[in-house]
């Protein structure tokens, strides 16, 4: 049975990204700052995560971005499958040895015109629970977490639509938000587009 370490290279660039939920089932993302570029009226979300540090075990890592992030600790969970993302194929569903058994390893090509654009970073996925509440955020890079249901995660990664229209759909701003405009139209990026393709393929298999 493969592990992590069979898909990810040794010396990738890779990091951890959190499917982490609400106790009603919902999933948070963090919205952009201003030290990201955006386009104007565009903000996009992405799940709490960082990279890895050397030496860094994945489940470590997880609790670190979360800590620096959100200022909360979570539960890491074991899902009851793993699917591999490769870049421009299916969806493929793993069976992996790893403990916590991480939900996605997601290959997230760097987008032109940026530093690496064309190399893969490799994204680790887990899901996760939220333990406490959520504490002083960095509004520089975090202004605030949005919750969104499954099926506006799903949706998200085939339109860009206002704050307004996702929180009239049952979506909650649960920390901050407060300089965002609600007519800023939200994109997903890395674990939160990976997790559409994740929820939709897993739909699919059944």
């Amino acid at each position: 049975m493969p592990a992590i370490s069979d898909i990810v290279p040794d010396g990738a660039d890779a990091g951890v990204g959190l499917a982490l939920q609400d106790d009603c089932g919902r999933y948070l993302f963090l919205l952009a700052g201003t030290r990201f570029r955006c386009s104007p009226g565009e903000l996009f979300y992405a799940g709490i995560g960082g990279h890895r540090e050397n030496g860094e075990s994945w489940p470590a890592c997880a609790h670190r971005e979360a800590q620096e992030e959100i200022g909360a600790d979570i539960t890491l969970r074991s899902a009851a499958q793993t699917w591999h993302l490769p870049r421009r194929s299916p969806p493929v569903r793993l069976a992996l040895r790893d403990c916590p058994r991480p939900l996605a390893v997601y290959e997230m090509e760097h987008p032109p015109g940026t530093p690496r654009a064309g190399g893969v970073y490799y994204l680790v996925i887990y899901l996760a629970r939220l333990q406490g509440r959520l504490r002083a955020l960095a509004t520089e890079e975090v202004p605030g977490v949005i919750a969104l249901t499954a099926a506006q995660v799903v949706r998200g990664e085939q339109r860009r639509t206002t704050l307004a229209t996702l929180l009239a759909e049952g979506a909650s701003v649960i920390a901050g938000g407060e300089s965002i405009g609600r007519q800023v139209r939200l994109y997903p990026i890395g674990t939160a587009k990976a997790l559409a393709l994740v929820i939709q393929a897993s739909a699919n298999s059944r």
